[in-house]
This record gives C-alpha cells, sequence and structure tokens, in this order.
C-alpha cells in the first residue's frame, strides 16, 4: 500500500505494512507469526509512534514484522471495526496489538521505547528488561561493551557491577534489594547492571570470570578490584559491605547431602538403573551441591 505523502517525508521504513483491507490483514497474520500492529485515529495521530516502529522495524527485520492500520480513513475504518479495536478512546489516539501464530496474543503495555519494543519482538513471552521496572531508575543499565568500557573510564565514585542473565532465578530475587540499595547509596556509589547473556559478550565473561549468574563485580576508578557473593543480600547488607569491600572469605567445605542423616536414598551411577528397576514407582530430585 501506498503511504501519504506527510507521512513518506517522515521516512518511515518501507517495513512497515500498512494495510487497509480485511483480506490482506488476514493474510498478513496467516503468514507471519510475529506481528506488532500499530492502529491509529488517524495518519497524524500515528506520527510519532511511527517514527519509532521505522527504526524497531529495520532492528527485527526477518524475525517481527510491523503493521499499520488507519482507523481514519473510510476502507481501514471498517477493518478497525471488525477487529474491535478503537484507538479514538485511547489517549494518544494509537494502540499497539500483538498477534502471534495468526491470533490475537496481547496489547503492547510495555515501555515505548526502542529497546523494550525490539527485545519485545524478539521474545514476545520474555519477561520485560530489568530497566522497565520504576524501581530501577537508579540502578546504570549498560547495554553494550562499549558502553560498559565508557563507564569504567569515566566513572570516579566505587561501582558495583552486576553481570546478569533475564532468566537467572537468583537474578531476580536480588534484584529488588540491588536497586533499594541504588537508591539509597545514590551520590557515593553507583550500582549497574548488565545483561551478559549472550554470545557477544563472551569476551567481558571471559575477562570478569562470569561463569555464572549474577556475577557481581566491583571496581575502584575502572578496576576490578573483589566479586560480591552475598547472593541473599539486603540493601543493607550491600551498603555495609560498600563501607569495606573485601574478597570474598573462603567457605568450610559443604557436607555432601548423602553423608548426612536422612532418610533419602542418595543413587549413584553404579546403582540408579537397578534402583529404577527394583521399585514401581521412585520420585527422583537430581541437584547440585
Amino acid at each position: 500500500a501506498f503511504l501519504p505523502a506527510f507521512v513518506c517525508l517522515l521516512k518511515v521504513s518501507p517495513l512497515i505494512e500498512k494495510i487497509s483491507d480485511h483480506k490482506d490483514f488476514k493474510k498478513l497474520l496467516r503468514t507471519r507469526n510475529n506481528v506488532l500492529v500499530l492502529y491509529s485515529k488517524s495518519a497524524a495521530a500515528a506520527e510519532s509512534s511511527l517514527r519509532l516502529l521505522s527504526s524497531v522495524a529495520q532492528e527485527v527485520k526477518g524475525r517481527g514484522t510491523i503493521s499499520w492500520i488507519d482507523c481514519g480513513d473510510t476502507e481501514s475504518r471498517k477493518l478497525c471495526k471488525k477487529m474491535k479495536v478503537d484507538p479514538n478512546s485511547k489517549e494518544k489516539g494509537v494502540e499497539l496489538l500483538h498477534y502471534k501464530d495468526g491470533a490475537f496474543h496481547t496489547e503492547y503495555n510495555r515501555a515505548v521505547t526502542l529497546k523494550s519494543m525490539v527485545a519485545f519482538l524478539k521474545d514476545p513471552e520474555g519477561a520485560p528488561l530489568w530497566e522497565e521496572d520504576p524501581e530501577a531508575k537508579d540502578v546504570v543499565h549498560v547495554d553494550s561493551e562499549k558502553e560498559l568500557r565508557r563507564l569504567l573510564k569515566k566513572e570516579d565514585k566505587p561501582l558495583l557491577m552486576m553481570f546478569y542473565a533475564p532468566w537467572c532465578g537468583v537474578c531476580k530475587r536480588m534484584m529488588p534489594s540491588y536497586q533499594q540499595a541504588a537508591t539509597e547509596l545514590k551520590g557515593k556509589y553507583v550500582l549497574a547492571g548488565m545483561n551478559v547473556y549472550s554470545a557477544e559478550f563472551e569476551r567481558i565473561k571471559e575477562e570478569y570470570n562470569v561463569r555464572g549468574y549474577p556475577t557481581i563485580c566491583y571496581f575502584e576508578k575502572g578496576k576490578f578490584l573483589f566479586h560480591f557473593e552475598n547472593y541473599g543480600a539486603t540493601a543493607a547488607d550491600i551498603a555495609e559491605w560498600l563501607k569495606n569491600p573485601q574478597a570474598p572469605q573462603p567457605q568450610a567445605p559443604e557436607t555432601p547431602w548423602a553423608d548426612e542423616e536422612n532418610v533419602v536414598y542418595h543413587l549413584t551411577d553404579e546403582d540408579f538403573d537397578k534402583f529404577i528397576k527394583d521399585h514401581s514407582s521412585v520420585l527422583v530430585m537430581f541437584h547440585a551441591p
């Protein structure tokens, strides 16, 4: 479909598919399995959204599709009515809906930023980014190796950096305390976070010995000094440690579970198959110390 002349002047990406016919829309949903649709009450109302979505479309090319339906023109109004969408009821006159595998999936209600929208379209069922949490506003969120190098070079205040993965349960449990500490210590210390799960950060992980998540590193004037390993820490614990940061103390060896007094039968490679065969019903916990 041809875009209106004034919209073309906005340098709207040709990757954004403007739809006005119901059959064309059904075909789009049938042939694409990850579609974000901008519904607008008019072309003018869509202006700022189209600017942003043009950049998003470029970032997710080949992985997601962005479509625009202008409910203000005669033909598209019928389509909006069929889809039971009314952007006139929205404050800014636009609505973003996501369709997955040919059917409506969810309303897009995360941050309207390039980073958040790209992350959503790359993983529509994934958790929101950490920086989308308003409570994490005082955590410095780092996105790239270049940003990390720049931060370490310019920051004079002591810095604590959490290298994390978005799926990591321990990270998620620690984040509220970490972000509370970031707020309480603002101006004296810097608490930062960086999602390094992607393979592009292998060099960073190697440099700072990131073998699991989270890995929390303490820096002074850009120089790495210690790891912080109290993963159950409260905000107060973090603040107290920062007053006198020290390397983790060696811990006493943990007593193997099998050596403790308990009624659990501890299987080994040698007896596993025989035990399973000899018992009609077995509940097995595979664990690591």
